[in-house]
């Protein structure tokens, strides 16, 4: 299969409440329709990963979340809107949910969400790139914790070569 020449630059998070990640169900108006995937979408001209996947996750969940380390980046096959296969460079980074919120979805993008263990990843049909994502989002979120409490890291706000940028308390 050939591989589409223009790649889309997206911002994704890897969303965390306890030992459980957030899943989003893609609607069949969406991209890559029918399947779950991880907050976020694309970079705006101008702005930074970090902000992007804030302002994504933001937008597809309500949450104002405080992006943390960047963890993962991979270039994948994706399905648009339209139905035209397009190549995208996802970026994720770490991200905790508020404690007791539910996510706030649009239901033109998205009809359903799941908070989902490690373990029970392979019920979820996902594109193919993102059961390797996860597994590193759990995996490296151990190390990132670990990081937090040995020092506090003066640089929150910086990711990714990002300029420092304010974060929700």
């Amino acid at each position: 299969m050939a591989t589409p020449a223009r790649t889309r630059i997206t911002a994704r998070t890897a969303v965390f409440r306890g030992d459980r990640i957030l899943l989003l169900h893609r609607s069949s108006n969406a991209a890559n329709p029918g399947l779950w995937d991880l907050p976020g979408g694309h970079v705006e001209s101008g702005e930074t990963l970090a902000t992007a996947a804030r302002r994504e996750t933001k937008e597809e969940t309500g949450f104002d979340v405080r992006i943390r380390d960047l963890f993962d980046a991979q270039v994948y096959p994706s399905l648009s809107k339209r139905g035209t296969l397009r190549s995208e460079l996802g970026i994720f980074f770490h991200c905790e949910a508020p404690r007791s919120k539910a996510p706030s979805l649009d239901p033109e993008e998205h009809t359903g969400f799941a908070w989902v263990r490690r373990s029970e990843l392979s019920g979820y049909p996902t594109l193919p790139h993102l059961d390797r994502t996860v597994r590193a989002a759990f995996e490296t979120r151990r190390a990132v914790a670990r990081r937090g409490r040995a020092t506090k890291a003066p640089a929150a706000g910086m990711n990714a070569g990002s300029t420092p940028e304010p974060q929700p308390a």
